[in-house]
């Protein structure tokens, strides 16, 4: 997700972001009771394969509590091997991510700093198709979609270096067996006021998800670069 700038001064203030990111993803999928099939795809994979995208977020803040939700969308297709044997799968996923939080600011005596604690939802949902050949025996097709929401709970922060360059951060943990076993996201971006209005960042971001339930596994983590274009208001 793209970190949002907070105020310091009382008052409700408004953003919102639209982002792109360059994502890698690597892990385990299996669908329908197939095996797994190992994922390697680069970002820059990723960006050749892509079939269409679209990433945007809206934060309210009244520099006490914080309200943020992203959303993400995203389809590829690439081709892959087993990790531990022969054979080939043609892989084909559709992800919808929607992250919505509620923050706390947390007092902390630390001059341009904005720390708040979070605590929210992650709603997942994946549609993915694959096609395996594998060396020794026919070749099959299964395709399915799964989705499901996840407890998570973080922290958010905002510093400011001088009043144009800034650093935001976003880490949050969750799924605790509710859904996941474990998910994580986290982003780390330094960012530039061009004017009261417009500011963008440029950083980093990871999410990993770590989910099996009914013969459907998706154990991966996707991560790379992430910039974004902010709207003040």
């Amino acid at each position: 997700m793209a970190a949002p700038t907070m105020p310091l001064e009382d008052g409700w203030k408004y953003q919102a972001s639209l982002y792109g990111w360059a994502t890698a993803l690597n892990g385990d999928v299996g669908i329908r009771g197939l095996p797994p099939a190992h994922v390697d795809l680069s970002a820059w994979d990723a960006i050749q394969h892509l079939d269409g995208a679209f990433a945007g977020s809206l934060m309210a803040s009244d520099g006490k509590w914080l309200l943020f939700a992203d959303f993400m969308y995203g389809k590829v297709k690439a081709d892959y091997n087993f990790e531990r044997s022969s054979g080939t799968a043609d892989f084909e996923q559709e992800q919808y991510l929607l992250t919505a939080l509620v923050g706390r600011r947390i007092p902390l005596n630390v001059e341009n700093l904005q720390l708040f604690a979070t605590a929210g939802i992650r709603y997942q949902h994946y549609k993915a198709q694959l096609s395996i050949d594998p060396a020794r025996f026919r070749s099959v097709n299964r395709d399915g979609s799964k989705d499901w929401v996840d407890p998570i709970i973080g922290l958010s922060m905002h510093y400011d270096f001088t009043p144009k360059w800034f650093l935001d951060a976003m880490v949050d943990i969750g799924g605790f067996g509710v859904s996941s076993h474990f998910t994580t996201q986290d982003t780390v971006a330094v960012g530039y006021n061009w004017n009261d209005k417009i500011s963008s960042t440029l950083g980093y971001r990871v999410l990993y998800t770590d989910y099996s339930k009914n013969g459907f596994t998706y154990d991966t983590t996707q991560h790379g670069i992430i910039s974004s274009l902010i709207i003040h208001f």
